[in-house]
This record gives structure tokens, sequence and C-alpha cells, in this order.
């Protein structure tokens, strides 16, 4: 993890999505390694950027955080801690298709594990948006 986060703050965007690629594929892939990502502030770095990447980070940046919140409750607790509601419901209003469903089931991995964390998502005005993708 150590070495994939300075490549999130590469100069070149390719290297920037490969590198946000990279840290979804490992937190995808078990507990231990999104609570890594959580624990080396890689979350809000990634939110931090999100609004002035291009549409292939916003994509790459948001299967993290779904990768992230997949696994727990305390995980996604921690993705909306670190301020991506409001980053994945602005990606909610994206041109790309590909940003949207990205954002949407990011959301979607946050809200299913209990009601407050639902609420959260609810509460960031997500709803509407989700109903305009359908």
């Amino acid at each position: 993890m150590g070495l994939l986060r300075p490549l999130l703050l590469d100069n070149v965007p390719s290297i920037q999505q490969s590198a946000a690629l990279a840290l979804g594929r490992l937190a995808n892939y078990s507990d231990d390694l999104a609570e890594a990502v959580v624990a080396n502030d890689i979350l809000r770095q990634l939110v931090y950027s999100l609004a002035d990447q291009n549409r292939f980070y916003k994509k790459a940046a948001a299967f993290v955080l779904r990768a992230v919140a997949k696994h727990s409750a305390e995980l996604a607790l921690a993705v909306v801690d670190s301020g991506a509601l409001d980053a994945l419901v602005t990606c909610l209003e994206e041109f790309d298709p590909g940003v949207k469903e990205s954002a949407a089931w990011a959301l979607g991995h946050i809200a299913r594990h209990n009601g407050q964390l639902s609420n959260a998502v609810v509460e960031a005005g997500a709803v509407p948006l989700l109903v305009l993708c359908v």
C-alpha cells in the first residue's frame, strides 16, 4: 500500500488510474487489505482528488470505495467518514455511464450494511440521482 499511495499523486493520469485500480483489486480481495487501505489514509486522498480527475480515474476511485465498503459496516463507515458520499453523488451527475455505474455500485455497497449507513446515503441526496440512472 505504501508504494501505491504516492502513485495516486503522479503527474501522469494513466499512472494515477492504474494505481487506483490496483488498490481496488487489492481491497476487493480481502478484509485485511481493505483495512490496510483505510489505515494508510488512502480513502481521503482518493476522495479529495476525485473532483479534478478524468472519467477513467473517477471510475477506478469509485471501484476502490466500493471494494473497501463491501466487506463490513465498519469499513463502509470509514468510507462515509472520508467524505466519499458527496463525491459519489457528484459522480452520479457525470455524463459518462461507466462513472455513474461505479458510483451507484459503491453507494449500494455502503447502504446495504445497516439502516444508519442507508440513511446516510439517502441524506446525501443519492436517491433522486439513482432513479434518473434507471
